[in-house]
Parts: structure tokens; C-alpha cells; sequence
């Protein structure tokens, strides 16, 4: 029996990572969606109601950028009675900052030599 092809395989994972970061920056290539990230990472958390008032924007557009950024995990939700506060998945979006470095090629020690980082 031949054993599997390591660049064949190395190649299906690369196919994978391609996918997966490529959706992340669909999640992340709107304005808005990046306004709402801006305003959750500093306020730690907020519902629908602060979040639209803040960005001037209406809960049923807040909600279906809400659900993007839900379904690619980007947000944390907890919901209290029949609010939903909503956080950033700090966890997730480093995992995502450092895939995105590796797949460019440039890590922690290249990062330091550059000030624009």
C-alpha cells in the first residue's frame, strides 16, 4: 500500500487555510462589521439598542452584520432575559491575526522591526 503524497496532503491544508482566512476577511471586509468590532473591543460589551445609537445605524441592519460576524465567531453573545449583549471572541480573532501573519510570512520577530505594526 503507498503511503499518502505529503505535498498532496500539505496542499489540501493549504487549500483549507486559503478558505478559512478568506472567509474571515469577508467577515471582516465591511465597514460597518469593522465599526461594530472598533466599538465592542472598547466597550467590552453592548446590546443591539447602545450599539445603533452609537453607530447611527438601525437594529435590523445592526442585527444581520451582528449575525455575519456571529457566524464566523468573531462575536460572543450572552443573552439576559430577551437582550443579547454582545462582546468580541478575542481568542478567535488573534487565532485568525496570527494565521494571516503565517500564511504571509511574517511573525512576532518581524513584526517588532516594523513600527507600523
Amino acid at each position: 500500500m503507498d503511503l499518502p503524497d505529503s505535498t498532496g496532503q500539505e496542499r489540501i491544508r493549504e487549500v483549507a487555510e486559503v478558505r478559512e482566512l478568506r472567509a474571515f476577511l469577508r467577515s471582516v471586509g465591511d465597514t460597518l462589521r469593522l465599526h461594530i468590532l472598533r466599538h465592542l473591543a472598547h466597550a467590552g460589551e453592548m446590546n443591539v439598542t447602545d450599539l445603533a445609537h452609537a453607530l447611527r445605524a438601525s437594529q435590523p441592519l445592526l442585527s444581520w452584520h451582528l449575525g455575519v460576524l456571529k457566524r464566523s465567531q468573531l462575536v460572543s453573545v450572552r443573552r439576559e432575559g430577551r437582550e443579547a449583549w454582545y462582546s468580541v471572541n478575542m481568542p478567535v480573532v488573534r487565532g485568525y491575526r496570527e494565521r494571516l501573519d503565517a500564511w504571509l510570512g511574517v511573525g512576532d520577530s518581524a513584526s517588532k522591526e516594523r513600527p507600523y505594526d
